[in-house]
């Protein structure tokens, strides 16, 4: 699936200034280098989920709303759990009838990562974002921190 940086730089250079935080000064905040926060904004990729996280806790937003999925903001404080991850995934593909295969084709990602992710490695944030859209769910939802789709 395309994904749409843009939104997410937008989004997070809003909530820089609402805050009314530098780049340098959040990155010393979360404790990651001034480099990763400005690579958010001269390259296209998202950050990892564990800085994701870190994000939208420090900024009191939703996955969804910090990644530009969403323009609601429907923060939750709850506990991101790593597990919960694939058994939401494979609750949502079984309430469907959807095969792994289907899913993951119909994704465009390999069967290989499915095993990765059962095995307990976690998704990459695009992949997440991936997942979230196809089941019509919230990221936060699929991360543990939300129990609402």
């Amino acid at each position: 699936m395309k994904q749409d940086f843009v939104e997410f730089k937008e989004r997070l250079q809003e909530l820089l200034e609402e805050h009314k935080i530098n780049r340098y000064a959040l990155s010393k905040k979360l404790g990651v280098s001034s480099t990763t926060i400005n690579g958010y904004f001269n390259k296209n990729y998202y950050p990892e989920i564990d800085i994701a996280i870190k994000l939208s806790r420090y900024f009191k937003c939703s996955l969804n709303y910090l990644l530009g999925l969403s323009d609601i903001n429907n923060y939750c404080e709850g506990l991101f759990d790593s597990k919960l991850f694939i058994v939401r995934f494979d609750l949502l593909r079984k309430a469907n009838g959807l095969s792994i295969n289907a899913v993951m084709e119909d994704l465009k990602m390999s069967e290989y990562n499915y095993y990765r992710w059962k095995a307990g490695r976690f998704p990459k944030t695009s992949n997440l974002i991936d997942v979230a859209k196809y089941f019509d769910v919230s990221i936060d939802y699929l991360v543990g921190i939300s129990e609402e789709k």
